[in-house]
């Protein structure tokens, strides 16, 4: 097609020339043998266009899929698009580079950031804890503040979480671990926030003995998302509010279902949940929703070979499964 314009003119320049001789030698002027050249003369063209350009437009193609290919180049032309392909990769190597220094120093800085921040609500932690029963009064308030600095935490926590994502496979190391007492653990860890928000945990007691293969670290930051997740969304129209966790084992799975009575997800909510920021109807409801928490957890039970499914009514609660690998 870019030569088009080059057989047109040999062409036009063809019967020019058989026009001009038939008008000055005679009538004899043999036509067939000029167009039989001519054509010939076209086809060399095209071919040798074709060898010249077939091998550098096929390495084009193939840089598409693989950068590192190698383009060869015969013509001046090709050589000069080489010479400004590899610059403009040496260009946005350097500028991808730079970009990857610079991001990790702003996470360097915001992990930094995040840690103190977390030494500080601790030290307010331990200032509620040894004020809150001195005085009737104060211990109200003190329980207010006690609930925001919990919940200041979590978000905190949640950042935190988010950006470990990146690093994830330098970061994690599977194990054998009893899921039991895993979950007692977790449970334990979490009794301030049960009690602040007068929420009763209830653990099923009829398998303690299912090991399951994951990192201890991870799998609690999955199971307390789904415990702050359960009392977050709690229903207001009750006291005490339970939370029951259930394990059982399935083949060559461990199941554990963690279930509230909360106020659930709508139907139509439920197929986005673990999209990452969204919120959903209960989420503008409450100010302290970010909409990452479940896409995390999804995220990690993905790198840990885990399965999160879950399951709501609303006005009823919601059912968190998370499916384990179990250690035979």
């Amino acid at each position: 097609m870019d030569r088009l314009i080059y057989i047109l003119f040999m062409v036009i320049n063809s019967v020019f020339l058989i026009i001009f001789y038939t008008f000055t030698v005679g009538e004899n002027v043999e036509i067939i043998y000029p167009l039989i050249m001519t054509i010939f003369f076209i086809l060399a063209l095209l071919t040798i266009d074709w060898c010249r350009y077939f091998g550098f437009n096929k390495g084009i193609e193939a840089m598409k899929k693989d950068k590192h290919h190698r383009l060869k180049s015969s013509t001046r032309e090709q050589k000069e698009v080489v010479k400004i392909i590899k610059y403009l990769n040496l260009m946005y190597a350097q500028k991808q580079q730079k970009q990857l220094c610079d991001y990790k120093n702003k996470i360097y800085f915001l992990s930094g950031a995040i840690h103190k921040f977390k030494n500080y609500i601790s030290v307010i932690g331990l200032i509620i804890e040894k004020n809150k029963y001195k005085n009737q009064d104060l211990e109200v308030v003190l329980r207010d503040i006690e609930y925001e600095n919990y919940n200041l935490y979590s978000s905190l926590n949640q950042v935190l979480n988010y950006i470990r994502l990146d690093s994830f496979s330098n970061d994690f190391e599977l194990v054998v671990v009893n899921l039991y007492d895993e979950l007692k653990n977790i449970i334990n860890k979490n009794r301030s926030a049960f009690i602040n928000n007068d929420v009763f945990p209830i653990l099923g007691k009829e398998e303690k003995d299912n090991i399951i293969l994951t990192d201890t670290k991870w799998n609690m930051v999955i199971i307390e998302q789904m415990i702050t997740n359960a009392i977050k969304y709690k229903t207001l129209k009750t006291e005490n509010n339970k939370i029951y966790f259930n394990i059982k084992k399935k083949d060559n799975n461990v199941l554990l279902t963690i279930t509230d009575e909360g106020i659930g997800i709508p139907s139509y909510d439920l197929k986005k949940i673990f999209e990452p920021f969204f919120t959903g109807e209960n989420g503008r409801k409450s100010r302290n929703s970010t909409g990452i928490g479940l896409y995390i957890a999804r995220e990690i039970s993905l790198m840990l070979g885990h399965e999160i499914s879950i399951e709501s009514k609303v006005a009823i609660g919601t059912e968190v499964t998370i499916r384990y690998l179990s250690k035979m």
